[in-house]
């Protein structure tokens, strides 16, 4: 919510500021109903795909959400009918688009506990190692060096939208399931490297999601400052470093006190710490 609030925000300045930089990213039609959605994460249900304000990147969070709520029923609750039930509740209200990439979510679960349960000898994690990086480098080299949506007929338009690609997105999350299984030989989940790069890598991941929910929103609203002049002698790079600085604010404010936030909740709400299994 913190997130879409900044984006809206944002949007209606930068617009009052250079209206021509939102012509590709921005409409304006029904723009109240639009962020109403997103807040309930139902922007991407079913055949929609409601874009809220400037927020492309924001999609995908209305997929996450789902997964969540579906892998949570299915964990917590107590009984086979409960289970069944609400979670084929959620699966109904996500729809067919969404439940398309529910496999990629799933490599990463099972990725997790692969990673705890099995130790693949060294030459089978070499093996796997090998085989994995290449296919991945191989497919994502010709990509970073030209890549447009154009290069991909149906990605982001209708009916499946950014589910169009789901074999291309199945082949990519079991590459990197099998890359992150084949790296636990060296590195557990019980090591805990210390330093301070560890602690550097530590402390900015927890700005990562901050990171992807305003990125897009502050990059359109620096880049209609610049095109009015305000930010005229910028280059890139500042702008670069200035939308992780503003990142960073906001994680501090929203991101990196979620542990307080949970006890707050769960002092209002006792029953979600019983039944739900959400700690402080």
């Amino acid at each position: 919510m913190p997130a879409l609030c900044l984006g809206a925000v944002l949007d209606h300045f930068g617009r009052s500021i250079n209206q021509q930089t939102y012509g590709n990213i921005f409409s304006a039609d029904h723009l109240g109903l639009k962020y109403l959605l997103s807040g309930l994460f139902l922007h991407e249900t079913w055949f929609f795909s409601i874009r809220p304000g400037s927020n492309g990147p924001f999609w995908s969070l209305s997929y996450e959400f789902f997964y969540y709520l579906i892998f949570g029923a299915i964990a917590l609750l107590p009984s086979l009918k409960s289970k069944l039930l609400v979670g084929l509740s959620f699966c109904l209200i996500a729809g067919p688009k969404v439940l398309i990439l529910f496999p990629c979510w799933l490599v990463g679960c099972l990725s997790y506990f692969g990673c705890k349960k099995l130790r693949p000898n060294t030459l089978v994690s070499l093996g796997l190692l090998a085989s994995s990086l290449y296919f991945l480098i191989s497919t994502f080299a010709p990509r970073w060096v030209s890549w447009t949506p154009t290069n991909y007929p149906g990605l982001g338009v209708p009916p499946l939208f950014y589910s169009a690609k789901y074999l291309d997105d199945f082949t990519i999350a079991l590459a990197l399931g099998i890359l992150l299984l084949s790296l636990s030989r060296w590195f557990t989940l019980e090591m805990k490297p210390i330093g301070r790069i560890a602690t550097l890598v530590r402390t900015c991941s927890k700005c990562s999601f901050s990171l992807y929910a305003i990125h897009f929103p502050l990059m359109a609203f620096l880049s209609a400052l610049w095109v009015g002049g305000f930010l005229k002698n910028a280059s890139h790079q500042q702008a670069t470093v200035l939308v992780f600085l503003c990142c960073g604010v906001f994680a501090l404010l929203f991101e990196v006190p979620l542990k307080w936030y949970r006890t707050i909740i769960i002092r209002a709400i006792p029953f979600l710490s019983q039944k739900c299994g959400i700690h402080s």
